[in-house]
């Protein structure tokens, strides 16, 4: 017979589990996120889950009011039949989602299936909100960002071949997010 002392102690070994694990959220990240440096300026607490394939969206720069922080076009998704997007997942705790969004200014989430090695995960992304932005090429910074994270996490060579053919739009100065892979653009 079950005792209480037993409902206890599993009561006990429950609410530890959930301290030391926490709660948290997938996020799928395909643009300067993919780089653990960059990710953890803001979000110190996100692990590296695996690598995954977002299916049936193409990855594309756009101009808008807050490409001042990279000085070009940002990466977004769009819908198009037979497209592929490779990138990371990321294990994001929950109390830092409120920063991911803040980051992800302009952008509105949303919930997506990512192909893994061995299995599907509902990930959150973050799309462009507004589809009539124009197309605009990213800074040399932006770019240099998004294939180191690329290389970091060993995305397909294809990939990584297809994101250095993207043309950048040559700005020369400083950016305003620091990181080691880009101080010498940041000059």
């Amino acid at each position: 017979m079950l005792t209480t002392s037993f409902f206890t102690k599993l009561l006990v070994i429950i609410l530890v589990h959930r301290v030391v694990m926490g709660k948290f959220f997938y996020y799928f990240a395909y643009g300067s996120n993919l780089l653990k440096e960059r990710i953890r300026v803001q979000n110190k607490g996100a692990e590296y889950e695996c690598n995954g394939v977002l299916k049936n969206f193409l990855l594309n720069f756009v101009a808008t009011p807050y490409s001042s922080r990279w000085h070009g076009g940002i990466a977004t998704i769009t819908e198009k039949p037979g497209a592929e997007v490779h990138g990371c997942v990321w294990r994001v705790p929950d109390e830092f989602s409120g920063e991911l969004d803040k980051q992800e200014i302009g952008y509105h989430r949303l919930t997506v299936p990512i192909e893994c090695a061995n299995k599907t995960i509902q990930c959150r992304t973050y799309q462009y909100s507004n589809k009539t932005a124009p197309p605009a090429p990213p800074s040399p910074h932006y770019k240099t960002v998004i294939i180191a994270g690329a290389i970091e996490h060993s995305l397909p060579e294809s990939y990584i071949k297809g994101l250095k053919e993207i043309p950048d739009n040559g700005y020369k100065g400083r950016v305003a997010v620091d990181l080691d892979v880009i101080k010498h653009l940041n000059q």
